[in-house]
């Protein structure tokens, strides 16, 4: 189950990256054949198509293009820029889109050049082209191109999907309502263990979690926002309902953290544990700032899902969810749910029914301290 996991969240994030890249590459290099009308770049490399168009060109270096910023961003994932120089990267980056604008440009210039020519030094020195003015409005477009492209995905990352398109098209600028489906999820005992560890060894478990916690995306969960060592998952309603996503998330995440505790006992001492809970309702979601903009999600029913996983300390449970998130799912039958008595939540004048979830024909672990 645990390779299961990682190998959709691999694929999950290659697909993406392929596909923004490739949808960002394409309007880069069209609106560079709109604004030059040279087409001298955009060749047939080494006759590989068929047929001979200047628009089917571009499309096939887009898509040369894409794979190799695919291929990049498999390489050069978070963790690894977690533990590397940001000025190594900067320069390999810088290094990377230099090079392969300096081969496009090449390539274009001795067109029946073959592949066996390419690659033996003294041919390949020899046939280094003098570059005109033309070839360098092109380095210096595809540069200012390739920093927007990583500006741009940034953006996408950390507004989200929905929201980026909902932003891009200005549908944010007037607050909105939607019904969401909210989960709050904490490190238990993080204080506790933010003083053994120390602030900076801490500060890697958070992110080793949340790096993790990428599983979530698997059932179409979005992270709106990461508070200290925890987390606040959206789901649109159909989505998180639909076979019971927002639950199936949470246990998920605890299957990979568990998988690694070897890691975590090696690297931390210990083995991170978590609590959350859920709530589904309808909230305002706005754009807000003038100078720094953010996405805002407004309403009781975030409130009511934060009130909800504080109880999880007070019932020591790791999974609390509403009874009205409880009648919205359709499929009941995966998980136990007991009903625990209506619950005086604070800031609520009324007692919220609440219910505790746990999977069915769930193996009884070996008895631990379990830190609430």
């Amino acid at each position: 189950m645990f390779l299961k996991e990682k190998l959709k969240i691999w694929f999950a994030q290659i697909y993406k990256s392929f596909r923004y890249h490739l949808i960002f590459w394409n309007l880069a290099l069209f609106f560079y054949l709109f604004l030059t009308g040279d087409q001298s770049v955009f060749i047939n490399y080494f006759g590989l198509l068929a047929r001979e168009s200047v628009y089917v060109n571009v499309v096939f270096v887009s898509v040369v293009v894409t794979v190799l910023f695919a291929f990049w961003d498999i390489l050069v994932s978070d963790r690894v820029m977690r533990f590397s120089p940001i000025r190594t990267m900067v320069f390999l980056r810088s290094i990377l889109y230099f090079a392969l604008a300096f081969v496009l440009l090449y390539l274009a210039a001795n067109k029946n050049l073959s592949f066996n020519s390419v690659v033996d030094y003294q041919s390949f020195v020899s046939h280094i082209p003098d570059f005109g003015l033309n070839d360098v409005r092109f380095f210096v477009y595809f540069y200012l191109a390739c920093i927007g492209n990583s500006t741009f995905r940034e953006m996408y990352k950390k507004i989200g999907v929905g929201n980026f398109f909902n932003w891009f098209f200005g549908r944010l600028n007037k607050p909105r309502e939607e019904k969401k489906i909210f989960m709050f999820i904490d490190m238990k005992s993080s204080t506790r263990r933010a003083e053994q560890l120390g602030h900076e060894k801490f500060s890697r478990l958070v992110q080793d979690v949340f790096h993790d916690m990428s599983v979530l995306y698997n059932y179409q969960g979005e992270i709106y926002n990461y508070l200290g060592d925890g987390a606040v998952v959206t789901w649109d309603e159909h989505n998180g309902i639909r076979n019971t996503n927002c639950i199936r998330a949470f246990f998920a995440f605890l299957r990979v953290i568990e998988k690694r505790s070897r890691y975590y006992r090696w690297r931390y001492g210990e083995v991170p544990q978590f609590k959350a809970g859920l709530h589904i309702g309808k909230v305002m979601v706005l754009q807000v700032g003038s100078i720094r903009r953010d996405i805002s999600y407004n309403g009781d029913t975030i409130n009511t899902a934060a009130r909800i996983e504080s109880k999880c300390n007070e019932y020591r449970k790791d999974l609390l969810i509403s009874g009205v998130l409880y009648e919205a799912f359709e499929q009941k039958d995966e998980y136990n749910f007991v009903k625990l008595d209506a619950i005086k939540l604070k800031g609520k004048r009324r007692p919220l029914l609440v219910f505790s979830v746990l999977p069915k024909g769930n193996k009884k672990r070996k008895k631990s301290k379990v830190q609430y």
